[in-house]
């Protein structure tokens, strides 16, 4: 009997041992969630990274670990090699242009087609419809361990030089202006009969100065950040260019994590894009308003005087429509056409 109870007790332990490490709660996995830009610390990239990164935080306060790196600065400020950190997963999430993300997947030179878009909110309310073609092209990035989690905008490009107001296509003829080594730009400014120099943009100010270029074509936060208005007395805002930014991850990473943070994720990217856009006016404005007291002189075009340009833009139509495809241009030109 005695031999019996002891064996029913040494029976009771080891169940009451086995329950005990099975109603533990493992520690909740450790998550790298480094980031880097290629911008400076007080530019937007970096105030839509801290909200991604701060809401992440709030959600996960024991498992995430994370970092931002402006500047690029494990890359060396080079945009391609911050592509290949984020690829090899040195880090985890990165941005920039999508004439830049170009270089990997040509079709994404469409969503900066010239004179397409009216401005940021229209470029937002387009991506907003999700076009499928555009859905394809992201899913090319997947294939180079890329994924898109969000969109964010980033202010249209304007026209700086220190010659003469720029109103019709005549004005421009034979001006020479920095552009970025691209062939959409290059294309875009031969097509209007100017003479495009590709020059990287650490030497626009100097360009300007020496009167090897009369302009460049930027966002006035940039003109003004970068103090080439200094060089130039007049800017076209007209909005020719639309550019947008995307935040992409390391592929096998987001695959990695669990179903819950994939999703928490996805949601605080999304929510992103508003702080994004509210920075980026902001900061547009401060340009502005600085740049007019500085005595730069502002012409505002109206649709209708965009129309004598955008007539001007069959070569790089021609060429937007040989890269992606006649379809995808035609639904292209009509989902613009219905969100504008």
């Amino acid at each position: 009997m005695k031999r019996l109870l002891v064996a029913i007790l040494i029976v009771c332990m080891a169940s009451a041992m086995v329950f005990a490490q099975g109603g533990e709660e493992k520690p909740a996995q450790k998550v790298s969630m480094n980031i880097q830009h290629n911008l400076p610390q007080t530019e937007t990239w970096q105030v839509g990274f801290e909200f991604i990164r701060a809401e992440m935080m709030k959600r996960y306060p024991e498992q995430i670990d994370s970092k931002i790196y402006p500047n690029g600065q494990l890359a060396n400020n080079n945009w391609a090699t911050i592509f290949e950190q984020t690829q090899e997963n040195v880090i985890q999430m990165a941005c920039e242009s999508q004439v830049t993300l170009a270089s990997l997947v040509p079709e994404l030179f469409a969503l900066s087609t010239p004179f397409m878009f009216e401005d940021m909110e229209h470029v937002l309310r387009f991506m907003a419809e999700k076009p499928s073609f555009v859905d394809d092209w992201f899913a090319k990035l997947e294939t180079k361990n890329l994924k898109v989690i969000s969109y964010w905008p980033r202010a249209p490009r304007q026209l700086l030089n220190s010659v003469r107001p720029i109103i019709v296509p005549k004005d421009i003829e034979g001006m020479r202006f920095r552009v970025p080594a691209m062939d959409l730009f290059v294309t875009t400014f031969q097509a209007m009969k100017a003479n495009p120099v590709p020059l990287p943009s650490g030497e626009i100010y100097t360009a300007m100065q020496l009167g090897t270029v009369s302009g460049e074509d930027n966002a006035l936060s940039t003109q003004y950040s970068t103090r080439t208005y200094e060089q130039g007395k007049y800017i076209n805002v007209w909005n020719y260019m639309g550019d947008g930014v995307l935040v992409v991850v390391n592929k096998d990473w987001f695959d990695g994590l669990s179903a819950d943070f994939q999703k928490d994720l996805l949601e605080v990217a999304a929510a992103s894009t508003e702080v994004v856009l509210k920075s980026t006016i902001e900061r547009e404005k401060i340009a502005r308003d600085a740049m007019g007291k500085a005595g730069i002189q502002f012409t505002d075009f109206t649709a209708e005087m965009k129309e004598p340009w955008r007539d001007l833009m069959g070569p790089a139509y021609d060429a937007i429509k040989k890269t992606i495809g006649e379809a995808a241009w035609n639904e292209l030109v009509k989902v613009a056409d219905a969100t504008r």
